[in-house]
C-alpha cells in the first residue's frame, strides 16, 4: 500500500513537473509572439512617421520656395505686407 502511495506521488509530481515545464514553455512562446508583433508594430508606426516627415519637410521647403520667389520678384509689396502684419499683431497684443 505504501508502495503504491509512493509510486503515486512520484507520478503525479512527474505529471505536475512536466505541465509546469508545458506551461513555461507556452508563456515563453506567448512572450515571443507578443514581442514580435510589437516589433512589426513600431517599424510599421516608424516608417509612417518617416513618411509623414518627409512629405510634410517636402511641403515646408516648397512654401519656402514660393515666399522667396515671390518677395525676390515683389520686394516692397512683401515689405508693406511683412508691415501690416505687425501692426494688426500689435494692435491685437495691446487689446489684452
Amino acid at each position: 500500500m505504501e508502495n503504491e502511495m509512493n509510486a503515486a506521488a512520484e507520478t503525479f509530481q512527474g505529471s505536475k513537473d512536466r505541465i509546469s515545464k508545458d506551461i513555461g514553455g507556452m508563456v515563453s512562446e506567448a512572450s515571443d509572439l507578443l514581442k514580435s508583433y510589437g516589433g512589426k508594430k513600431l517599424e510599421t508606426a516608424k516608417a509612417t512617421f518617416d513618411q509623414a516627415q518627409t512629405v510634410v519637410t517636402d511641403t515646408a521647403k516648397q512654401y519656402a520656395d514660393v515666399t522667396d520667389e515671390y518677395v525676390r520678384t515683389n520686394p516692397w509689396k512683401a515689405l508693406g505686407i511683412a508691415a501690416a502684419t505687425g501692426v494688426l499683431v500689435g494692435i491685437l497684443l495691446s487689446r489684452r
